[in-house]
């Protein structure tokens, strides 16, 4: 019994064993995650250059002007001019340039060159405050013509419904000219705009300076004057609006003169009329056509003269 004992423990062993010797141990897998580490992407800042100076617009027009009085076959004084608008890339300075030639048409002459046939004028402008409600510009001008020359300081402003401008002059006369040289003024303090009507006052002076020659009178004059401006219609691409001068008084003197000056004026003795018209054909693009009338009835004349303008032109803004 010992013996089978011993010999069924041994067996078991053995057994044991074998079994320990046929397991598997299963591999473990171990997951490898693979980490993408994403390189730095330079951001690319695209800088736009501000122009020094840029073109805001250029146009063309014909101007023909007639005076009552003319000779016979005088048709007038024809015009061919063009404008050109700069400004600075900040839009705080804007400038413009215009030129013209001009001729006096006749039907028995044709064409004949006259003393101020040729001006060319440079402006420029500062402007202020363009995004508040008070705004203002400070300017200047230069303008040379045919017989003089003339120097302008000039300023505006706006704010809400009120409005003004202010031209300080010299105007220097050329060798040609035999007139003297003057100072100017031309000032509307205090426009006001109700709803589309804009209505001032204007006032106008000069006065001559320098040497005045023998038996000659250092002229001045003072000029009064309303001025209204507010539009006609807008239909589609057209649209109009209008301007009205009435003279309220025009006084001439000189140092040792006190008659009236054959020029001068009462109130209502000038009427102007103006009208202009305009249609834009494309954004950029606008066509315009104006015609103004004026009718002077002087102190010292019974007869009554009149002014008459048509300008017709085009625009386009950049």
């Amino acid at each position: 019994m010992k013996k089978l004992a011993l010999l069924l423990g041994s067996l078991l062993v053995v057994g044991a064993t074998a079994s320990a010797k046929e397991a598997v141990v299963a591999p473990v897998e171990v997951s490898k995650e693979v980490v993408v580490v994403a390189e730095p992407v330079a951001e690319v800042v695209v800088v736009e250059e501000t122009p020094l100076l840029k073109v805001t617009k250029f146009g063309m027009y014909t101007e023909i002007d007639n005076n009552a009085g003319s000779a016979d076959g005088d048709i007038g004084l024809t015009y061919l001019g063009t404008k050109l608008g700069l400004a600075s890339g900040s839009g705080d300075w804007t400038y413009g340039v215009h030129a013209y030639r001009a001729w006096t048409l006749d039907s028995d002459e044709g064409v004949i060159d006259g003393a101020n046939d040729r001006r060319l004028e440079l402006d420029a402008w500062r402007n202020f405050n363009r995004t508040s409600d008070f705004k203002y510009s400070l300017g200047a001008r230069a303008r040379f013509a045919g017989s003089y020359d003339r120097y302008y300081a000039r300023a505006k402003y706006s704010y809400g419904f009120v409005s003004g401008s202010l031209d300080l002059m010299h105007q220097s006369a050329n060798d040609s000219s035999d007139k003297n040289d003057n100072h100017r003024v031309e000032v509307m303090p205090l426009n006001l705009t109700f709803g589309p009507l804009t209505l001032g006052y204007n006032f106008q002076g000069v006065r001559e300076t320098g040497d005045v020659a023998e038996n000659a009178n250092r002229v001045e004059s003072a000029e009064h004057q309303l001025r209204a401006y507010f539009p006609l219609y807008s239909v589609g691409k057209f649209s109009s609006d209008a301007e009205i001068r009435l003279g309220l008084k025009k006084d001439s003197t000189a140092a040792d003169k006190t008659a009236k000056n054959e020029k001068d004026y009462d109130f209502g003795d000038l009427q102007r009329y103006g009208i202009n018209t305009n249609y834009q054909y494309s954004e950029n693009l606008s066509f315009s056509v104006s015609y103004l009338y004026e009718i002077i009835k002087y102190s010292t004349e019974a007869r009554k003269e009149y002014y008459g303008e048509f300008v017709a032109g085009w625009d386009y803004k950049f």
